[in-house]
């Protein structure tokens, strides 16, 4: 596990301290803890009303994408982002972490029938834009730079990294996306990678220790499918990995922190389906954290839900509300130390509405009350 990451406490809200600039890092401890916010907050909706209601909240940090995950406009200069976070932190006091998408540089398919992607723009990537030929890949490394700069312009702990294929799920398989890109699959592991260690350098130019959330890295996932005898992980890992490799091998400050999506999941039927889902986490996980010790850091995830009612997220699950799923935050908050929750409308969830919020917030505050305080019994 990490022996610092970005912060010293200083008895601000979040305890992270966000002091340094460029250039400028001396060595600090991470806060204890941490709980992020996700719920698909996009720069461009957000209203003074929901920035308080979130000020008011059981998190520590919101995750704010600066474009959606399929907004193929001109990436936001770093004035920009840093005039939206200026006008954010009127209504707010604790972190917007900028959160930036893979998916600019992903072609879309027909088949998976998303009408998000069917676009001019996504239509003339093949495969995906792994030499740049359409200017993708240029795009997202501008919105990659652009939102880590921003991040630490305004003190903040770093960004937020969503590598889902959003437009095309299927070239998860390297197989599928080197049909479409007509690279190799040792090729497209070569191209992801190298993409992976230029974020890497661009991260630790613009802000050398800026924590990098990636919400899933797909690292327990190893042999996820075979081609010619060689076992491959899903495509989008190799984007981790080959930003992982640069930063042990340049020995880089940056700080990753893997957020569970792929591995825990949002859902489980039972608390001890949960528990065993952590555990055979922490075993995928363990020569993975051992080879990027000091650098790396599993964070957990879940989500929540009203009622049995409104749940339609975790159909299956055996707690009814969110009272019930107690003991489930009880499990995260003690066997993490970074967590995020995933607040769903189709949970019920609504973490901006005030007639909504305040009993998650309620749970949460609970759970962080007990949890935080007392060791881990798992």
């Amino acid at each position: 596990m990490l022996a610092i990451l970005l912060g010293v406490l200083t008895g601000a809200a979040t305890g992270w301290d966000n002091s340094s600039s460029a250039g400028q890092s001396p060595p600090r401890t991470a806060p204890k803890h941490y709980l992020l916010l996700v719920n698909t907050a996009i720069a461009f909706m957000m209203t003074e009303a929901e920035l308080h209601q979130f000020d008011q909240s059981a998190y520590d940090g919101l995750a704010i994408a600066p474009l959606h995950a399929y907004d193929t406009s001109r990436p936001p200069s770093v004035a920009a982002m840093d005039a939206e976070m200026r006008e954010w932190k009127q209504f707010t006091h604790k972190d917007i972490w900028p959160w930036v998408y893979i998916n600019r540089m992903i072609a879309m398919n027909p088949k998976e029938n998303n009408p998000h992607s069917d676009t001019p723009y996504f239509r003339k990537i093949a495969g995906a834009d792994l030499d740049d030929a359409e200017g993708a890949q240029s795009d997202f490394l501008a919105l990659w730079r652009n939102a880590i700069a921003s991040a630490r312009d305004s003190k903040m702990p770093g960004i937020v990294f969503d590598q889902e294929f959003y437009n095309n799920y299927a070239e998860y398989d390297i197989g599928e996306l080197s049909r479409e890109s007509g690279k190799k699959p040792a090729e497209v592991v070569s191209k992801f990678e190298a993409l992976g260690a230029r974020m890497a350098d661009i991260a630790s130019q613009e802000y050398p220790d800026s924590v990098l959330w990636f919400l899933w890295t797909g690292l327990t996932h190893a042999g996820y499918k075979t081609y010619d005898g060689v076992s491959y992980y899903p495509s989008p890992t190799y984007i981790a990995i080959g930003l992982l490799d640069e930063i042990a091998q340049k020995r880089l400050r940056l700080r990753v922190l893997t957020g569970g999506e792929g591995s825990l999941g949002y859902c489980h039927d039972t608390l001890d389906d949960f528990r065993s889902a952590i555990g055979k986490r922490d075993s995928d996980m363990k020569s993975t954290l051992e080879k990027y010790s000091g650098i790396l850091e599993t964070a957990g995830t879940m989500t929540l839900w009203s009622d049995r009612r409104a749940n339609q997220v975790c159909k299956t699950a055996s707690a009814p509300t969110i009272e019930d799923l107690e003991p489930y935050l009880d499990l995260l908050f003690k066997s993490y130390r970074y967590n995020w929750i995933w607040a769903s409308g189709d949970g019920g969830y609504l973490a901006f509405a005030p007639g909504v919020a305040p009993r998650f917030d309620a749970v949460i505050r609970r759970s962080k009350a007990r949890s935080w305080t007392t060791p881990s019994t798992r």
